[in-house]
């Protein structure tokens, strides 16, 4: 199984977890071995912001913990089971979306600099953006 076929159960992941206000750019899970000698992987995941702080994030009895099985029972068949680190990409950006932000002045068109996560404040109609998106932020 490749990493990329692992991102989204992460992005589901990520959904059930408390807000932060920050982007999360990786999902980062070890290999463990019980006492029996069986490898898998991790209850727990590392999350990385674009910042470079990190938390941990349970995944037990989720898809990425039903996901990253099979992944470790391919992997073992290849004779090891690395860590696998599961980049967490950015959506793409509408065109044409007119936003307001405290990035850059006024209502502007957005860009993906827009999503980092900043202070936002209302400003009329124009919809506000801050974070890169509700899942990892």
């Amino acid at each position: 199984m490749e990493i990329s076929e692992l991102t989204p159960a992460a992005v589901e992941a990520l959904q059930h977890r408390e807000s932060t206000g920050k982007a999360v750019t990786t999902v980062t899970v070890e290999p463990t071995r019980d006492d029996s000698g069986w490898i898998s992987y991790e209850g727990t995941a590392l999350v990385t912001h674009h910042d470079g702080e990190t938390q941990t994030l349970n995944i037990r009895d989720t898809a990425l913990s039903v996901a990253l099985e099979q992944h470790a029972n391919d992997e073992a068949e290849l004779g090891s089971v690395p860590t696998v680190v599961i980049p967490v990409p950015l959506p793409e950006v509408a065109p044409n979306n007119r936003v307001h932000c405290e990035e850059h002045p006024g209502v502007h068109t957005e860009t993906v600099a827009c999503r980092w996560p900043h202070n936002v404040h209302a400003e009329g109609d124009w919809p506000q953006v801050g974070h890169p998106y509700r899942v990892t932020d």
